[in-house]
């Protein structure tokens, strides 16, 4: 059944792109692919190879030591994204864990994945605040546009809140419980999985405040940075504009695919949501749809790059997992035994 419903999520994402390109002119959108000629070669590495290497760096920033390379790291990371690109999920997450398993163990993995992804949606949100206050500082916008952007960033707001919560336990537990009352229990082994990524994950934010800080700065960092691809394109594209307004496009066009988590790809949303935000800023809509389905283009062709690079990861022979790969620190707090972690990331939160 779930299946059959992103399949059909798919399609209906196909269909309403197509829908897009014939409304906006596909007259247009093959002028721009002539304009820009071999530019669009220049897109496919640059700006995307800083934007990859930050949120590398940032992923980096909240690993024990010994860590893993940064070259290691950014090749698991493009292999486990090209994962979710494939199956239209974060079904890459667990990929990357698995992929660290020769130097930390999975449970680990899977808790630093957890705590890097939370602070990739706080930067995120973060970025979408900064696209705000560029906007107010230097362009004048639509008034409903603006107030659905500040919607936008509410809603955005209370959604880091719940998955916080859910990471602290404190929604799982009362859900276990209920189902409980129905009659509807989950076995041993699934329970102490998931306390012990719990306790994993608590122990992250118990011990690695400032590595968290730093990793959500520089994650943020790498939002901005990707805006230069906007700012690129527009300038090719011989359109006035400044970094601001690609700035502001790029956080405002994010934000919108934030809404659009629960459709494969964001097929449709995103492309409309760009189009909004071009229209907004006084551009006529096609050059937002160019902009993304040229975005799409480089999406892809870092996916099968990902795709080589996870082929060669798998194929590469495996060292046993290190007990000592977790700082000493880091140990304890992720034990059963230390019951403080808990208080202690709660306060971090």
């Amino acid at each position: 059944m779930g299946v059959t419903i992103r399949v059909l999520l798919v399609v209906a994402g196909l269909a309403s792109v197509g829908y897009l390109a014939s409304a906006a002119g596909v007259d247009g959108l093959l002028t721009t692919a002539r304009t820009l000629s071999w530019r669009m070669a220049v897109l496919l590495v640059f700006p995307y190879t800083v934007v990859a290497l930050l949120h590398t760096l940032a992923w980096h920033c909240l690993l024990p030591q010994p860590r893993v390379s940064l070259g290691r790291l950014f090749r698991v990371r493009l292999a486990g994204e090209a994962v979710n690109v494939a199956t239209w999920s974060v079904g890459g997450e667990p990929v990357k864990a698995y992929l660290l398993r020769p130097s930390m163990p999975f449970v680990d993995a899977c808790a630093m994945l957890i705590v890097e992804k939370t602070s990739l949606t706080i930067a995120q949100t973060l970025f979408l605040a900064l696209g705000l206050v560029v906007s107010m500082t230097l362009f004048e916008l639509p008034e409903a546009f603006r107030r659905a952007m500040w919607a936008l960033l509410g809603i955005q707001l209370v959604a880091i809140g719940g998955f916080v919560l859910v990471q602290t336990g404190v929604v799982s537990d009362r859900v276990l419980r209920r189902l409980g009352r129905f009659g509807v229990t989950t076995s041993g082994s699934y329970r102490e999985g998931l306390a012990a990524l719990h306790r994993s994950v608590m122990a992250s934010y118990a011990t690695q405040r400032g590595a968290i800080l730093l990793c959500t700065a520089i994650h943020l960092l790498g939002w901005v940075a990707g805006s230069l691809e906007v700012y690129l394109v527009l300038r090719w594209l011989d359109v006035h504009a400044s970094f601001g307004h690609a700035v502001a496009i790029d956080a405002f066009g994010t934000g919108i695919k934030f809404l659009a988590f629960a459709i494969p790809g964001s097929l449709g949303v995103l492309e409309g949501g760009f189009m909004t935000v071009f229209a907004a800023f006084g551009w006529a809509s096609g050059l937002g749809l160019s902009f993304t389905l040229i975005r799409r283009v480089r999406m892809v062709a870092w996916s099968a790059l990902g795709v080589l690079l996870l082929a060669l990861l798998r194929s590469a022979p495996s060292a046993p997992v290190s007990s000592t790969i977790l700082p000493r620190s880091y140990r304890a707090a992720s034990s059963p035994s230390a019951p403080a972690s808990g208080a202690g990331a709660a306060g971090a939160r």
